[in-house]
């Protein structure tokens, strides 16, 4: 009773004079939550959080050049050939603006192959079941070449790139922030000419295994 008449009194003195045992209270619930905060947006195990700068530019600015492979996999498949030649796919939708941005390269390169009689190439646009490297209107996927997409793509996520079989990729290797939105800039050019060096390191690789 002594001191809560105390504690009265003190209260009376001074009205104005806030209790250090109630300023306390939300100073520790902000710590509290800070604390929270922290806790929750660490990422998980084993993952790491890429820098902002890292996940916009993608792969580094210095691009490979031909004989280089940095961004497929070499599955360790053996080769696959038709009529004694590695077979080069893309697949790929219409709708797919990552497919859009790096569909002229990826004809460029496989067309001068074909032309040298050096390859065989496809590229499936799948929603609307053409080649687009034929004149003609295919109408339909070869259940064959379907088989192949689901086997190193069973996300089924475009664009996806099957070159003779061994080397796989999903997705672009070296578009960069915003490179589908100005396909024209300085910047996209720069990572569609690594993008360009890519596909002929691999392509290289394949001849040269096969004794081209």
């Amino acid at each position: 009773m002594t001191k809560l008449r105390e504690m009265k009194k003190a209260s009376n003195e001074n009205p104005n004079k806030l209790n250090p045992r109630l300023l306390a209270l939300p100073i520790a619930g902000v710590i509290v939550a800070i604390a929270l905060v922290a806790l929750l947006t660490q990422p998980p195990a084993g993952l790491t959080t890429l820098p902002e700068e890292t996940a916009e530019q993608g792969q580094s600015e210095e691009g490979p050049v031909i004989g280089e492979i940095r961004t497929f996999t070499d599955t360790g498949n053996e080769i696959e050939l038709q009529d004694g030649k590695p077979v080069i796919r893309l697949f790929s939708t219409t709708g797919c603006p990552h497919c859009k941005w790096i569909g002229a390269t990826y004809k460029k390169v496989v067309k001068e192959y074909v032309a040298a009689g050096k390859i065989v190439a496809y590229h499936w646009e799948i929603d609307i079941v053409d080649d687009t490297l034929t004149e003609a209107f295919e109408g339909s996927v070869p259940d064959g070449e379907m088989a192949v997409y689901r086997k190193f793509n069973p996300s089924g996520t475009v664009p996806t790139f099957v070159f003779g079989g061994r080397y796989s990729r999903v997705g672009n290797g070296y578009e960069g922030f915003d490179d589908t939105r100005f396909p024209n800039s300085e910047q996209s050019l720069q990572h569609l000419a690594q993008e360009e060096a890519e596909f002929r390191g691999v392509i290289e690789a394949l001849l040269a295994e096969v004794g081209e």
